[in-house]
């Protein structure tokens, strides 16, 4: 594959600017999470992208915060060949990982318009001392960039010079996490990597006995699962009663739990009520709780609903045929959706996480029926998280578990179903 060499191509004044406020929302909503103003960066674009009047600047402000994020390890290791070494601020770095994440991910965006456009930002914030540095990064990135893509996502236009080899640079992972990841990584660590930045469509479930829902923007169809591109249009069908949003992983989470009509099941962690839904759709009675109201009141059922600490249950012991413990984790399934969960993987926050899956699972045995299940999952898929928790449990002993990898169609999470020993 060739290299684009050569000059940039001019724009006309009509073109400048373009799509600029798209690129500062992007940027300011980079700027806000960095500064803990937000803990997720949707948060914080939601507060500044209703400025934009266009569907398709509120899309692009979208793909570029959140692609920044989800590829900045990967942006850096780029963009640190070619500036000084030396500390840089952080609006600098925001500006040219949105740059580059259009140069190398965005094949609809014009290389000009990706450097100009991306350097008009730091002018645009006051910081016109830094767009030089950032005008020359971007210009060589752009002169750089492989005229014809050679793969998917960002890898795929960058030329193999410019490629770092690390893994954890190459896929914008934190080093521990690949730690953590290589006993369940195949003969191909790369390619199987490349799964956790691969953002699946926005996937329904058509509930029980009602028509399957109709639309211009289904992509995919597999049973009661059906997968869209035009987020308005699922939740259109969704708001019509005829599915639920959920992704497919999460059922199949449900299946290893092996739902009986007329149990009774306690969802210990239900927010924001995705796994609730699909036990009642299996007719199970459910309780849903959770430990903030806030997250109770916007679950849309199961008409039993209660607000209580799970490592501290309210609720009278012995008294369900399935507790369902669906863990706070790293998120390391659900990077794609959730790219600021590779930047809080860290070794302090996971200890505080392996005590709170702890707690949550040595609270929920004592609400299990005598021959009743424990359903212990995570969003996670790190053995530590996983098999570390679910094969440890005193008295119990582990009857079904699946690994889901992330895949184009769905996200990746883990399942164990426990009885007692």
């Amino acid at each position: 594959m060739k290299a684009g060499r050569g000059r940039l191509q001019p724009h006309t004044a009509a073109q400048r600017g373009q799509g600029r406020n798209a690129r500062l929302v992007a940027v300011r909503a980079l700027l806000a999470w960095q500064e803990g103003q937000a803990e997720f960066l949707d948060d914080a674009l939601a507060r500044s992208e209703a400025s934009l009047s266009d569907d398709r600047d509120q899309g692009l402000a979208r793909e570029l915060a959140l692609g920044a994020l989800r590829h900045g390890m990967l942006y850096d290791a780029v963009m640190d060949q070619f500036l000084k070494r030396s500390h840089q601020p952080f609006a600098l770095r925001a500006c040219l990982r949105i740059g580059c994440h259009q140069l190398f991910a965005l094949d609809r965006v014009p290389p000009h318009a990706a450097v100009a456009e991306s350097v008009g930002v730091l002018r645009e914030l006051g910081l016109s001392g830094l767009a030089g540095v950032a005008n020359a990064v971007l210009r060589r990135l752009a002169d750089a960039r492989l005229e014809e893509r050679s793969g998917p996502g960002p890898l795929g236009r960058l030329p193999p010079q410019l490629q770092p080899t690390d893994l954890a640079e190459r896929h914008g992972l934190p080093e521990l996490l690949i730690e953590h990841l290589r006993p369940v990584l195949d003969q191909d660590p790369s390619r199987t990597l490349e799964a956790l930045n691969v953002l699946p469509p926005l996937c329904t479930r058509t509930r029980p006995g009602k028509a399957q829902p109709q639309g211009h923007s289904i992509v995919q169809r597999e049973g009661p699962w059906t997968w869209w591109d035009e987020p308005h249009e699922a939740l259109a069908a969704v708001a019509d009663g005829l599915c639920v949003v959920q992704d497919r992983a999460q059922g199949e989470v449900v299946a290893v739990a092996r739902p009986r009509p007329g149990e009774w099941v306690l969802d210990a962690c239900a927010a924001p009520g995705g796994k609730a839904s699909a036990f009642i759709d299996a007719g199970c009675r459910v309780v849903a709780a959770d430990h903030e109201l806030a997250k109770v009141a916007q679950m849309a059922e199961p008409p039993a609903r209660l607000v209580q600490d799970s490592a501290r249950p309210a609720l009278a012991r012995g008294a369900f045929d399935l507790v369902v413990v669906d863990a706070p984790c790293s998120n390391s399934g659900v990077l794609a959706r959730r790219p600021e969960a590779r930047w809080r993987y860290q070794a302090e926050a996971l200890r505080r996480l392996g005590a709170i899956q702890r707690a949550l699972v040595k609270a929920a045995v004592t609400q299990v029926a005598p021959d009743g299940r424990l359903l212990y999952a995570t969003c996670s898929l790190a053995p530590q998280e996983n098999q570390g928790i679910a094969h440890t449990v005193p008295g119990w002993k582990v009857m079904g578990e699946r690994l889901s990898w992330p895949t184009a169609w769905q996200s990746g999470g883990y399942a164990a179903l426990l009885v007692r020993c």
